[in-house]
């Protein structure tokens, strides 16, 4: 038997069988100029508030809806890790978003430090490129990406939800964080990742002085780019 992988769409809609789901235009014109895709062509929906459904696309001119079928995967908000990290140059975060959501970041906090370069972000841009990742993937849902916020404010807000906190410095050599992971639960952690420079000293003495469940650890011998140091970090958790 050949299997054939349908294309999934994230929609914010109320999902129920027999439900017409318009699309958006850009939805509308991946499905009819990119994908190529026809009237009653197969293709999922889904969002965490309802699921995964079946459905069936009618297009109107450059307009897309889907008609839902039946339900496919239940409900399921993903529980993994958050990741504190600094924005960096657009191409960078976007794939950083990307490759985070594909390896199960519950939370995303987008966070300035001292040698934090880029100081304004698109959270819309975010969520789109985390959708992307979601329908590529699998996921149900996308992780809740937070505000633009300092450093120390970010890492309260975690605080308050009561997760470890997970620092991953360029400066140590032990413990490394893959001598720890097994013992830690993904959706009780939030790993801090640093900006291209690394951590202030400042910022260091911030978590040891002020953070009771704090781990202090390394990725290993070499010295990461941000973004692959969150990709070595989560893929550990996934």
């Amino acid at each position: 038997m050949n299997y054939q992988a349908k294309t999934r769409i994230y929609r914010e809609a109320s999902l129920e069988k027999n439900v017409n789901i318009s699309l958006t235009l850009k939805q509308s014109h991946k499905i009819i100029n990119v994908l190529r895709m026809k009237n009653n062509d197969e293709v999922t929906i889904f969002n965490e508030a309802y699921g995964e459904w079946s459905g069936k696309i009618i297009i109107q001119k450059s307009k897309v809806s889907v008609i839902c079928g039946d339900i496919i995967k239940p409900i399921k908000v993903e529980s993994g890790p958050s990741l504190i990290f600094s924005p960096l140059k657009q191409a960078r975060t976007d794939w950083l978003i990307e490759k985070a959501t594909e390896c199960g970041a519950e939370n995303l906090l987008p966070s300035i430090m001292k040698r934090t370069a880029v100081r304004n972000v698109n959270i819309e841009r975010f969520k789109n490129n985390a959708i992307g990742a979601a329908e590529q993937t699998g996921r149900i849902s996308i992780p809740n990406i937070e505000p633009l916020r300092n450093y120390e404010e970010q890492i309260n807000f975690c605080v308050k939800l009561n997760k470890t906190i997970i620092f991953c410095d360029e400066l140590r050599l032990s413990p490394l964080i893959s001598e720890l992971y097994k013992d830690l639960n993904p959706n009780d952690i939030a790993i801090v990742i640093g900006p291209e420079g690394g951590f202030d000293d400042e910022e260091r003495d911030y978590v040891q002085t002020n953070i009771e469940n704090l781990i202090e650890c390394s990725l290993g011998p070499r010295i990461y780019r941000a973004e692959t140091a969150a990709l070595v970090a989560l893929a550990l958790f996934q």
